[in-house]
This record gives structure tokens, C-alpha cells and sequence, in this order.
């Protein structure tokens, strides 16, 4: 038994996220900081040490008086008011936590004591102010944490502020701190203190100051300080704060002073250039003048900024103080030389620079230093240049946007007005994208007369220039697409290929309405990168070159998005380059693949950064079977203490725009194990004798990877590896013969791609022969006494010898075994991957999976036995003058069933009468639940009064609760069965139908490769141990190719089959590879044809079928072979069919043989099926209007009753078979090998069911409603009825959906999709769902070897299944419940939805049955009901009785 806990309280570090979680067992211990159950805290029951979830606030520091405080002061007492602050007589303790990049800082304060009644609070002192940390550079204040910690544990904290006034230098940044600070003009110093720090009164105070007055000064305003310009310190524009002076000339600076008082004196300017210049000043009218300042600079510099600073002295001596510049006024010394060297160039500089071209110097000046008459400083130059224009083509349409580049291409936009032409046609200029003098963007006209010309440009109607290059107006053409398909979600990168396709400036390409991105382009290429499309479809190309669109008749194809079914192994190790097989669809037309890994790490040690490791795939080609990826190589820190655990990473996909993510979606975990260790080379070396096997030591030879990634090389030659042991210490190998050259060849392990270890050297032995010289001498030497010890010891060597090559070749035997055993799994799982490849496509192209219609899926689960008939799939049969009176009374009986009090006194009064057997309470629910169909709200009401009194019995009563509803004792849990199967419906077709019906055609595939018996239904490959054939069967794979014999074509049909299949085996096979995506209801069944041999084949020249010599094969004829008493059925190896034989089905004629009667069969119309397809069958052959039956395994089986048959195993056979294998349990390893193979290439279809069943959301499809509305009603039940084993709740869930509900859709998807269950098929289905139930089960099965087989082959997945399970139901609870508008709604619209399916008058009318045959005990118990009394119900169902009394139905 497994305990499961509903809480983690430790996932939630801090007291919001504690009681925000919403979870009843956790809670806040205060005082101990921490999530804690409440027994967990100490003291929990002293008030609010234990804050519940709700009602209950954090505690938290409301207040601290003062709130912050200068820096540099003595230690100054802190208040702190505490709100639901829990009584602790003990000592607090404050701590001051400063942390930035690496500095850390941890100041503790004195101790204190909490007064009584909390009256003052806590009290704290802070630290004196060479303990706290520096305040950073730039900054004038820092934050720490301030917490209050009891028994070393941080109870509350807060945010405490220090701040230091004299990091402010300037007035201007004193006054507009956020902190109580003051400037002091005399002192040129901030302080928050100028009652102790400054000389006068001389103050400007902060906005943040208290107790100011109407006559202070406060802000920034009021600072002395220079300006340019008159207004706000913030508002100058750039230009306001510079002063522009031309290099090699003097000016005088001057600029508005603000605030500047007498005592103000010996004023002077100091310019930072060169050396520095520092020159007097004067202040007149309130502004500063200074002196004149020659500006020059020698390096060749377009200009250089020089820094102005206004200094002065406290009445004129002192040091000296400088006035706040806080627009940071400058002088810019320019030179026109560098800044321009065209004239364009130079007249288009900003008006600040005084700069004009001198036509003399055909140099940028200012005016003083060129003529007046050759100075231009404005206009339009001469000497119009194009150095260059782009794009060189554009479409004949226009609307190409070209740049052209050059010189002196004008200075405003009405100079290139109307002066741009290509080609002779004018080409508009684009004036936001005029860039004077050197660039001009204009858009072309169509074309004119010329296919090319020269781009034309005149500036100011005056002076103009012409390309050197030419413009070439051309015809863009598409001619090929490659690739012609790609997935929905895009990303992959097309080209198409043409000619003139870099023309123009802006092309856009279209796949239908879709645009294509990342557009690369050349003449004769261009590419782009296609976006998502919501449909599968193929779209036309198109593209637009700047005007003029270029049609197409290309097609593009969007394909289904590449899927991942599957990834093998998922285990690598450290130094990567382990092959991976990643299968799925739709792989090949992926362009870019690579595997992403990243460690793995639980949440409560998650880091910030998580490094991702890339494992290399290479796209498949189109007729591969999978991807192959490698794992990557990552460190061995990555690794676990316990190496042997290895290292676990969450993986998953990238395909060009999609990531699957494997781990999220599949749960799968990629594991890194070790790399495989080995001794020393040198340590070691192996000795092995020719045609012997090699054993080579080391470690973790069995984690990362499979056999078939290791490769020993001796030498030159391979080791070819036969076995690794289980503990992964040593491996086996057959060593090449040695090399003629002799010498001890070296020995090589290479893993994967990436590690390659030398292990030692291999010595061959030679045997030796002893001299016979030696021999006689010894003989002689050594006397009888040598001789018998000689000879006893070489005994005892050759035994024991013998012994150990014994056990050696055992262990090698059994290695291979597993090896021979895990290849046998692969090769069919490969070739079944293939079939149901092949199965899927065929499904996705022409119809869909064989769903049966929501009537006959529900009739297959109400009426099992009687689900084509029953009344309520018919009309009432009255007769015409009762049928009103008839409507009348079940109307009446309608309204009275529609009373909830009445309902639930009738289930109840049935239920008690002893009478009332298990057959008819299944009847009754079932009716009840189709009466009741269209009123799905008031039957979901029903159903859970009914449960919930069936759950108070079951607590109340002598019965475990953990048996409810496990078995169909009540009518109120086949309503709840009846109830899942209404409301799961479209959950079965959108989303669990679909691996439900590939696990069923996966099982009848795998079935279908290995010998069958048609009597017994023994298979050779199989899931249970009771349908394993227990023989050696002799049988061969042969391929029969079917005519249409009707319309005589050449066209045949090749289906695989067994030589050992009967010939109604055979019929079958054909009929499903012909009629493979047809319901199965749909199609003509094997007693309705005839199987026809042809002498022939089709490829020969003078074939033709009505000519040919035809044979009618049968299960039984007169050439059936006779065996002592006993006939063996007619298979193809009876006949000598050969491989490729050709055969027709024909519908079955009048009886063929002398001896077999055969029923007359209803002869098939072949013009109704003219316009039917069903998949890939022959046009020609047709299908029977049949009804469901009659599909026995033999169609002669009831033409020779009384005759002993077999097939495969005779009768006495399996019965010896079943004393002697099954009664002691034993299953050789032969037959075990086969379960294991079977259930190995079924695995992958088994988990996929279960995962999808076990999910709450999967692809888009969420939780049916109705789960989470059961489930949340059974949580509540058990609330109520204060259970507090979780186990007891999870078998509920248990028994009420999935036993009730999944188990009998999994053993019977017959009821689900229009198939044919065979019995073999069943036997596996059974076994399936065995282990369905064994994961949903809380207890633990412990296995022996008397265990079923069914139990050992599932042992190891069995744990999987159950954390998924868990997983499941956890999820269910933690969604948030459903509101009733959600349930409500749902209901009625599941009534509207199939209001027509069922004539609930039948039911109804089914129903009044039961009420006609337990009238007494119905009336007796309405009488003691008093809600019954109330409504009157007794008078109104003698009302019923009077009504239907007076009709008659038959």
C-alpha cells in the first residue's frame, strides 16, 4: 500500500503565497517563518502563531517612526508598529540586510523585549554609521531590509532608508533631492542640518523640507545659477545651451545670471581648451560678460566642445565657488573646412554654423575669409554629380522606389522638384526620403518607349547630370518552386526560381493570402520563409514587384505539421553521440532538426539560468522509416552523486517553426548515465583462444546506451558483440581471426560517435606439445605412484575446465537469448510501426476512423443484448383508436416521472423488493437514463441523490467504502455508467477514440503475422497465456494477388497472407486489405464469397480470366485430409498454392462440391455500389447488404457438425498442453519469449491510450466537464462524511469512471467504432484492461511466480502508470471547480443535442411496466412518504393507471 500526501506546505516560501494557495492543511507559522501544517508550528494554539487560509491577514510593519534618516549621525531609535503580531515573551532581535552585486552586509542590533499588550511596539536602534555600507557613486541614499528576527528566524520586514545630503556638490541638485536637505550659499555645502552647518541665513531648502515658510526659498529656482536663455532650468533646447564660435576668431561671452547676491564677488569665466583660459567677468543688467577669449584648436576636428564654468569669491577673496550651470552652457568652436568639402555639403550645415562655399577656394568658409562676391552661403550649386543609383532594374508597372546618390543634388525640396526622370519617364520624388545634398529617393512610372535609359537630374531647373549606369525596365517571371510542400506551421524557406527577379525595390510573395517573409533575392533566385496556415491545403504563388503582379500556376502544398511518435532510446551518456531513432510523421519535410536538452531541476532548487545542450538529427529521406538524432555531450558535473541514477534532462524537439516538447507532453525524461569506464590499458592484457570468446571487464557497460552502439575493434578487424551482462561489468565478443604478421593487436571501444577508449592488447593462444622425449622420461621417472597423481590431477583439470567452458557458454546462450529476444521485439515493432504508418495515411486521406453514430454507441452500452430492437429505437405499435389515449397516459406518466420525489420513491421501492434481480435493475437504469436524456440537468440531479445515498450506506454499513461502487448492485451505478457514456461521447471522437482504435488495429495486425488456430483462436503472438499456441507450427509468408473478376481487369490486388491460413482465414485478410477503411457493417462478410484460384498470372502475355482453369477453395471439401478421427481444415499449403498465386472473390454461387450444402446466399447487385469507394479496394468488387452476425472463424462450421476438426492443434493436443504447461504455470521459454515480443511491439500503442486517457488536456482538447463535476462531487461526499484516507476517495474515482466507464470501451471497442472483434483480439484487449485496472488500484500486487502472466509481462510498467494516475486526479482537483451556470449549460445543450435519437415514450412506457408489476409496494411507499403526500403523487398515479388501463400495446 502506497500513502499519498495532499499537502506540501514547504512548496510556499513566504506567508502570501502560503494563504493564497488556497489549501486547508497549510497554514502560516508566524513566529517560526514558515508553511506548515498547524501541528507542525509550536504553540500553534496560542492566537495567530497559526494563520489558517482564510480570514487571516500576513503580519506585517505598518509603520516606522522616523522613516529614514541621515547617514552620518549617531545611532537613532526606531519605532515599528507590527500588525497581527502574535505575544512572544522572548527576545527580538533587528537586523539592518544591505545586498548589492557581491557586497553583503549584516548589522545586528541590541536586543529587546515586546512590553505587555504590545503598548510601544518594537523598538529598535540603528547602526552607528561606520557599520552601514557606503552609498554608491552618483547616488545619494540606500535602501536595506529591515527585519525583525525572533530565535534567528525573520518574522516581519520592511524597507529602511539612509540618506546623506553631502553627496549633493551643486545647489540646483540639493533642492531637488527627495530627501530633507538644505544648500547653504556661504558654505557652498547641502546639509540636513543648517541650523548647526550653515553661516547666515543665506539657505535654499528642498521641497521634501517640513515647517517651511512663506519667506523661504525653496527649489531649484531660486539657486544662483547661469543660464542662455530666460525660462525653466529643464526646457532649454539644445541650440539655446551652446554658443557657436568659428575657429582662429575671438568673441565675448554672455549669458543671463540668476539669483546672485553682493557678497558675490572677483567674478570670472573659465574656458577648458587647450590649456585653460580663465578671463574677468562683470555682471551688468544681471548678465554676465566676459571677456574676449581667442577660440582656436589645431587638429583637424569638425568642432570642439569647451566646457564653461562661472567662478567666485566670498567678497572677493576665499576660494573660489563656482555658480551652478545646470543647462551645461558651452562654447562649440567649429571649423567649416572639416565639416564640408562639397558645396551642398557645406550651405546645407545648420544656421548655427556660420559656413558658406567659396567659389574662388572651392572651399567651405565663413564669410571672412572669402570675397563677399565668391561667398555662397545659400541657393543651388553648380556641379550636379550621381556617383550611383540602386535599384538597376525595376517592372515594367512602375513603382519602383530608386536611390540616387551624388553631389550637390540641391538643399531644399522645390530644387529637385519635377527634375528626376529614368528612362524619359518622370520618377516622383519621395520628399520624407529626401536627403540634400547627396541622396534622392524617388518612385518610377510605368514604362514609356524605352526598355532603358539613364537616370536624369536637374537641380533648380538649372543644372543637371545624367547616370553613367542605365535603368532597365524587365518582365519578372516565376518558373519553379521548390520545395512544392511544407508543414502548416510554417518556416520552411522556399526558392523560386525565375529570371529577373532582383527587379525593383519592394517585392512581396503570397502562398494564397499568405505572405512569405525573410524574402533573399537574386536575378535568377529568390527565396523566403513561408508563415502558418490554419488548413492543409495547396495555394497558388503570386508575387508583387513594387507595381506589377506576377502571376503563377505553382502550386504550394501546407502538409500536416511534422508529429513525433515516438523516440528511441532516450538515454545517452556524458560524451554524447548515442544514435537516436526519432519517428513520426512528416519528418522528411523538415529543413532544420535539432534535439534540445536541459537539465533537469525541481522547483524549490531551480536556478536562474538553466544551460541547454543541442543534440545534432539528420532530415530523413523520403522513403526512410525515422530521424536520426544524437545525444549531446555535456559535463560530468552534471552528473549525481549516485552515478548509476545518471543525470535526468527534460528534451524535446525543434522542426523549423515548431518545438515538440517531449517531456511535456509525454512525460519522458532524457537520462545521461556515465560513460563506460575500463582498467588502465596498460594494466591488463586479454588472452583468448582462436573461435573462443573474448570477455572484457569494465563498468556501466549496460546504462547509456544499446548493444548496438558499441563497437570493439581488435586491430584492424572487428570483436563482434554478442552479449553485455546485466550488471554491466564485463561484455562478450567474437574476435577476428589473428592477423599472419602476428604481434599482440591493440583493443578499441568505441560508443556512439564520440568515445573511444583503448583497453589493453590481445595475446592469441597457441597450444603447446610437450616433447615426447620428456614424456617417457617422466613415465619412467616418476613410477606408477607420478603416474596415477598425473593422471587423477589431468582429470580433475579436464572436468573442471570442462565445467567452467560449460557455464561460460550458458551465460553466452542466455545473452544471446536476451539479445536475439530484445532484436525480435524491434523488428516487429519497426514492421508494425510500418503497417499502422500505412493504416493512418490511407485513414487521413480518405475517411475517417469507423465511429459508430451516438444512437448505436449508446444502445451497445444501455442494451447489450438487445440493441438493434428494443422498443425504444421504434415507434409504439397501438392501434389507431387507442393511440391518443395512449399519449394521454404516458404524458400523464411523463410529468409524474419528471417529480423528483416520486423517481426517487420508485428506484428506491424496486431496489427493496427481494424479487427485483440484477438483470432488471440494469433494465431500469437504462430506461430511466433514456426517459431521462432529454432532461440531462434533472437526471444528473438524480444521479447524484441516488449516489450520494448509496455512499452514506456504504460508510454507514458493515461494507468497506473502498467496494462502492465497484460492482452493478444498484440502479444508481449503471445511471452513473450511463451517465459517463451520454456525456463522453464527443471526448471518444475528438480525442481518446483515436489510440483506442490504433491499439485495436496495432493488436489484429501483430495477430495477423503469425500462425492463428480458426478453432481454438490460439495465435503464436499474443498477449494472454490462454491463446498462446504451445507448438512448434511450420508456416511461411506468401503474397496472393486478387482479380476482379467481374470486369475482367489486369490490375491486381496483393495481400499477404500464411500457408497455413484457412481458406475462410484467407477471405478474411482479403476482405480487410480491400475493404481496409470501410465500417465493417458496410462490407460483404466471408460466407458471402467464394475464393477462386486461377492456373495463370496476370503478366503472362496470353492471360485472360474467363479462360483460365479455376479452382474454389474451401475450409472443407473432398480432398480434405482425414487424421484418424479427426479433419484437418483445407489451408493454402493443403492446396499448393505457390507465392504470388492469382485469385478472385466472386460472390458465393450455388454450392460447389458434391458433398457440402450450402445455404442459398442472397446474390450481390453490383450497380449499387457504382458510385461507393472504400479505400484502396478494387473498383469492381462490391459489397453485400449483410446484417451484423454470422463472422464465426470457420464459415463451414455448421456444415459438419458432429465431425472432429482442427486446424493447427489437435483437440487432445491442447489438452495435454493445458495438464501439463498451464495447470503447474509454467510457461516454456519459448512461449515466454513470444509474450514478450508480442507485448513489446504493442507497448508504444498501450501507453499512448493510457497517456491520453490520464491527461487533462491533449492537443487543444480540455477535460470533459463531466469528470471534474464527478469528481468534485465525490470530493465533497467525502468531506461530508469526514473520510480522511485519501486512499478511500481515489479508489471512488476509480471505480466510478474508469472501471465503470474506460474498462468496458477498452475490452469492447466494438461498442465505440464499427469493427469485428475476433476472439483472439478480445483475449488481448482483456489483458489491456486488466492492467488498466491494476494502475487505477491503490493497493500493491505482489508478484510470485504463481502470478498470471498477464500481471508479470505489465509488472514494470504498472508503476508508470499509476504515477499517471495520481497525476491525473491531482490535476482534476486543482482545476477550478465549475460554476452551475457551466453545468447547466452543458446539460441542456447534451438535451438539445440528441433530443431525437431515442422515442423516450417507449422507455417511458417499458418503464410503467415496473410500476404496473410493484403497484402495492409502490403505493405503500408513497404513503409513508410525506413529500409524496404533499404533491398528491398516489391520486395522480391512479390517474396514470386509469389512462393506460384503457389502451393496449403490443
Amino acid at each position: 500500500m502506497m500513502k499519498v500526501a495532499l499537502y506540501k506546505c514547504d512548496n510556499y516560501p513566504n506567508c502570501s503565497s502560503c494563504l493564497g494557495s488556497g489549501n486547508p492543511y497549510c497554514g502560516w507559522c508566524s513566529l517560526e517563518n514558515k508553511c506548515s501544517l498547524r501541528a507542525e508550528c509550536q504553540e500553534y494554539t496560542q492566537a495567530l502563531r497559526w494563520l489558517p487560509y482564510k480570514g487571516q491577514t500576513c503580519p506585517s510593519i505598518t509603520s516606522v517612526t522616523p522613516q529614514q534618516i541621515q547617514k552620518k549621525q549617531k545611532s537613532t531609535e526606531l519605532q515599528l508598529n507590527v500588525s497581527n503580531q502574535p505575544y512572544f515573551s522572548g527576545t527580538y532581535q533587528c537586523v539592518f540586510r544591505y545586498e548589492k552585486n557581491t557586497a553583503s552586509y549584516n548589522i545586528l542590533t541590541t536586543n529587546t523585549t515586546l512590553p505587555p499588550n504590545n503598548a510601544a511596539g518594537i523598538k529598535c536602534e540603528t547602526p552607528e554609521d561606520y557599520k552601514l555600507p557606503p552609498i554608491p557613486t552618483g547616488e545619494d541614499h540606500i535602501n536595506m531590509t529591515l527585519a525583525v528576527q525572533i530565535r534567528g528566524r525573520e518574522f516581519v520586514s520592511t524597507i529602511f532608508t539612509f540618506f546623506d545630503c553631502s553627496k549633493h556638490e551643486s545647489c540646483t541638485k540639493c533642492s531637488m533631492t527627495q530627501f530633507p536637505c538644505t544648500w547653504c550659499i556661504e558654505n557652498h555645502q547641502c546639509t540636513h542640518d543648517a541650523s548647526v552647518n550653515c553661516r547666515t541665513n543665506h539657505l535654499i531648502h528642498g521641497s521634501s523640507n517640513l515647517g517651511l515658510t512663506a519667506t523661504d526659498k525653496v527649489g531649484p529656482l531660486m539657486c544662483p545659477r547661469v543660464q542662455l536663455s530666460v525660462g525653466s532650468i529643464k526646457q532649454d533646447p539644445e541650440d539655446r545651451r551652446k554658443i557657436y564660435v568659428p575657429s582662429g576668431t575671438a568673441k565675448k561671452v554672455t549669458m543671463f545670471g540668476y539669483n546672485l547676491y553682493p557678497f558675490m564677488q572677483d567674478i570670472r569665466c573659465f574656458f577648458s581648451f587647450g590649456q585653460g583660459h580663465d578671463v574677468k567677468a562683470r555682471v551688468v543688467d544681471g548678465n554676465i560678460e566676459c571677456d574676449e577669449v581667442s577660440f582656436i584648436y589645431s587638429d583637424k576636428s569638425e568642432f570642439l566642445n569647451v566646457q564653461l564654468r562661472i567662478n567666485w569669491r566670498m567678497n572677493g577673496s576665499g576660494k573660489e565657488l563656482p555658480l551652478d550651470n545646470p543647462t551645461n552652457v558651452q562654447v562649440v568652436v567649429y571649423k567649416c573646412n572639416e565639416m564640408a568639402s562639397t558645396c551642398g555639403d557645406c550651405i546645407s550645415k545648420n544656421d548655427n554654423f556660420s559656413c558658406g562655399w567659396c567659389k574662388d577656394t572651392k572651399t567651405c568658409t565663413i564669410n571672412l575669409q572669402c570675397p563677399a562676391t565668391d561667398w555662397l552661403h545659400a541657393g543651388t550649386c553648380p556641379n550636379v554629380e550621381i556617383t550611383k543609383f540602386f535599384p538597376l532594374t525595376g517592372p515594367k508597372a512602375g513603382g519602383t522606389k530608386l536611390t540616387i546618390l551624388g553631389k550637390n543634388l540641391g538643399i531644399e525640396k522645390k530644387d529637385i522638384s519635377g527634375g528626376v526622370s529614368v528612362a524619359g519617364v518622370a520618377c516622383n520624388p519621395i520628399e520624407e526620403e529626401y536627403v540634400p545634398p547627396s541622396k534622392i529617393v524617388c518612385r518610377t512610372g510605368r514604362m514609356g518607349d524605352r526598355t532603358a535609359g539613364p537616370v536624369k537630374v536637374v537641380i533648380g531647373r538649372e543644372f543637371e547630370d545624367y547616370s553613367s549606369d542605365t535603368f532597365s525596365y524587365v518582365d519578372p517571371v516565376i518558373r519553379e518552386i521548390k520545395p512544392g510542400k511544407g508543414p502548416m506551421a510554417g518556416g520552411t524557406r522556399v526558392q523560386l526560381g525565375g529570371s529577373d527577379l532582383d527587379a525593383g525595390s519592394n517585392v512581396h510573395v503570397k502562398i494564397g493570402d499568405i505572405e512569405c517573409e525573410n524574402i533573399n533575392r537574386s536575378q535568377l533566385i529568390l527565396s523566403c520563409v513561408t508563415k502558418a496556415s490554419i488548413t492543409n491545403d495547396s495555394y497558388l504563388v503570386s508575387a508583387r514587384f513594387d507595381n506589377q503582379n506576377v502571376s503563377t500556376t505553382l502550386l504550394y502544398e501546407y502538409i500536416m505539421n511534422p508529429n513525433v511518435t515516438g523516440v528511441s532510446p532516450i538515454k545517452g551518456i556524458v560524451s554524447g553521440g548515442i544514435e537516436i531513432h526519432v519517428r513520426g510523421t512528416n519528418l522528411e519535410y523538415v529543413q532544420q532538426a535539432v534535439m534540445v536538452f536541459k537539465e533537469y531541476t525541481p522547483m524549490d532548487r531551480r536556478r536562474r539560468s538553466i544551460k541547454e545542450y543541442y543534440g545534432e538529427c539528420i532530415i530523413p529521406k523520403q522513403d526512410e522509416q525515422y530521424m536520426v538524432c544524437y545525444s549531446p555531450k555535456i559535463s560530468n558535473n552534471s552528473l549525481p552523486d549516485d552515478r548509476m541514477q545518471g543525470a535526468k534532462f527534460t528534451y524535446g524537439i525543434k522542426l523549423d517553426n515548431i518545438f515538440i516538447d517531449r517531456t511535456k507532453d509525454n512525460k519522458e525524461m532524457f537520462t545521461i548515465y556515465p560513460d563506460p569506464e575500463f582498467p588502465e590499458p596498460f594494466e591488463r592484457s586479454y588472452q583468448s583462444k582462436i573461435d573462443n570468446y573474448l570477455t572484457i571487464d569494465g563498468k556501466y557497460l549496460n546504462l547509456g546506451f544499446n548493444t548496438s552502439d558499441i563497437v570493439v575493434k581488435i586491430g584492424s578487424g572487428f570483436c563482434n558483440v554478442t552479449s553485455i551482462d546485466k550488471n554491466g561489468n564485463q561484455l562478450n565478443c567474437k574476435p577476428p581471426p589473428p592477423s599472419p604478421s602476428g604481434g599482440n593487436p591493440s583493443i578499441e571501444v568505441f560508443v556512439g560517435r564520440n568515445f573511444t577508449r583503448k583497453v589493453g592488447s590481445l595475446h592469441y593462444e597457441v597450444a603447446e606439445v610437450l616433447p615426447a622425449s620428456l614424456i617417457i622420461g617422466l613415465g619412467v621417472g616418476g613410477g606408477v605412484l607420478v603416474i596415477g597423481v598425473v593422471f587423477f590431477v589431468v582429470l580433475w583439470c579436464i572436468k573442471s575446465r570442462e565445467n567452467m567452458n560449460m557455464k561460460k557458454k550458458w551465460q553466452i546462450q542466455m545473452d544471446s537469448l536476451e539479445v536475439k529476444v530484445a532484436k525480435e521485439c524491434r523488428e516487429a515493432f519497426a514492421e508494425l510501426q510500418t503497417d499502422m504508418t500505412e493504416l493512418t495515411n490511407d485513414q487521413l486521406g480518405q475517411i475517417a476512423i469507423p465511429f459508430w453514430d451516438y444512437r448505436t454507441y449508446c444502445m451497445r452500452v444501455l442494451f447489450p443484448a438487445d440493441e438493434d430492437t428494443h422498443p425504444v429505437l421504434r415507434e409504439l405499435d397501438v392501434a389507431p383508436d387507442q393511440r391518443e389515449q395512449m399519449e394521454n397516459g404516458l404524458k400523464q406518466f411523463a410529468n409524474l416521472i419528471s417529480n423528483r420525489t416520486f423517481l426517487l420513491v420508485f428506484v428506491r421501492t424496486l431496489e427493496g423488493h427481494k424479487k427485483f434481480n440484477m438483470r432488471e435493475r440494469v433494465n431500469v437504469a437504462s430506461l430511466i437514463s433514456v426517459a431521462l436524456q432529454t432532461k440531462m440537468e434533472y437526471a444528473t440531479d438524480i444521479l447524484k441523490t441516488l449516489l450520494a445515498e448509496l455512499i452514506e450506506k456504504s460508510v454507514e454499513g458493515k461494507n468497506h467504502p473502498k467496494l462502492l461502487l465497484r460492482r452493478t448492485e444498484s440502479i444508481a451505478e449503471k445511471m452513473l455508467t450511463n451517465w459517463f457514456t451520454f456525456l463522453l461521447y464527443k471526448f471518444l471522437k475528438e480525442c481518446a477514440g483515436e489510440p483506442l482504435f490504433m491499439l485495436y488495429q496495432a493488436i489484429k495486425q501483430q495477430m495477423s503475422k503469425g500462425p492463428v488456430d480458426s478453432i481454438t483462436s490460439e495465435a503464436r503472438y499474443s498477449l494472454s497465456e490462454d491463446k498462446l499456441i504451445r507448438q512448434h507450427v511450420d508456416y511461411k509468408p506468401m503474397t496472393v494477388n486478387i482479380l476482379d473478376m467481374e470486369q475482367f481487369g489486369q490490375q491486381s490486388h496483393p495481400v499477404k497472407v500464411l500457408d497455413c491460413d484457412t481458406i475462410s482465414q484467407v477471405k478474411e485478410k482479403i476482405l480487410d486489405a480491400i475493404y481496409k477503411n470501410a465500417p465493417f457493417s458496410s462490407r460483404p462478410t466471408k460466407q458471402q464469397v467464394d475464393l477462386v484460384l486461377l492456373s495463370g498470372q496476370p503478366g503472362d502475355p496470353d492471360f485472360n480470366p474467363k479462360l483460365q482453369v479455376k479452382t474454389i477453395l474451401s475450409d472443407i471439401d473432398s480432398s480434405t485430409k482425414v487424421e484418424g478421427d479427426f479433419k484437418r481444415f483445407n489451408t493454402l499449403a493443403h492446396y499448393k498454392v505457390a507465392d504470388q498465386a492469382c485469385m478472385v472473390l466472386r460472390p458465393k454461387q450455388v454450392p460447389s462440391l458434391p458433398d457440402i450444402t450450402v445455404a442459398t446466399v442472397k446474390s450481390f447487385d453490383y450497380r449499387r455500389f457504382d458510385n461507393e469507394t472504400y479505400g484502396s479496394r478494387s473498383p469492381a468488387l462490391s459489397r453485400a447488404a449483410t446484417t451484423r452476425g454470422g463472422h464465426g472463424d470457420i464459415e463451414m462450421a455448421g456444415l459438419i457438425s458432429g465431425t472432429k476438426t482442427y486446424h493447427l492443434v489437435k483437440q487432445h493436443d491442447q489438452e495435454s498442453n493445458k495438464e501439463g504447461d498451464r495447470g503447474s504455470k509454467m510457461v516454456s521459454e519459448i512461449y515466454l519469449t513470444r509474450l514478450l515480443a508480442t507485448k513489446g511491439t504493442l507497448q508504444q500503442f498501450v501507453d499512448d491510450l493510457f497517456e491520453r486517457i490520464f491527461s487533462t488536456s491533449h492537443r487543444g482538447t480540455c477535460l470533459p466537464l463531466a469528470i471534474k463535476y464527478m469528481f468534485d462531487f465525490l470530493d465533497d461526499q467525502a468531506l461530508l462524511h469526514n473520510i480522511q484516507d485519501q486512499d478511500v476517495v481515489h479508489t471512488w474515482k476509480s471505480n466510478s469512471l474508469p472501471l465503470r466507464f474506460w474498462v468496458n470501451v477498452i475490452k469492447n471497442p466494438n461498442f465505440v467504432f464499427d469493427i469485428y472483434k475476433s476472439n483472439i483480439v478480445d483475449s488481448c484487449l482483456s489483458v489491456v484492461a486488466q492492467n488498466f485496472m491494476d494502475s487505477c488500484s491503490m493497493s500493491d500486487h505482489k508478484l510470485s511466480k504463481d502470478s498470471p502472466s498477464s500481471k508479470l509481462l505489465y509488472a514494470k510498467d504498472i508503476p508508470t502508470y499509476k504515477k499517471w494516475v495520481d497525476r491525473y486526479y491531482h490535476d482534476i482537483k486543482m482545476m477550478p471547480a465549475i460554476s452551475d451556470q457551466d453545468i447547466t449549460a452543458m446539460m441542456n445543450e447534451e438535451s438539445r443535442s440528441h433530443s431525437e435519437e431515442f422515442n423516450t415514450s417507449a422507455a417511458l412506457y417499458e418503464l410503467y411496466k415496473y410500476v404496473e408489476a410493484y403497484n402495492d409496494d409502490l403505493i405503500t411507499a408513497l404513503e409513508d412518504d410525506e413529500f409524496a403526500r404533499n404533491y398528491r403523487l398516489i391520486q395522480k398515479l391512479e390517474s396514470v393507471h386509469v389512462a393506460m388501463r384503457g389502451s393496449s400495446s403490443c
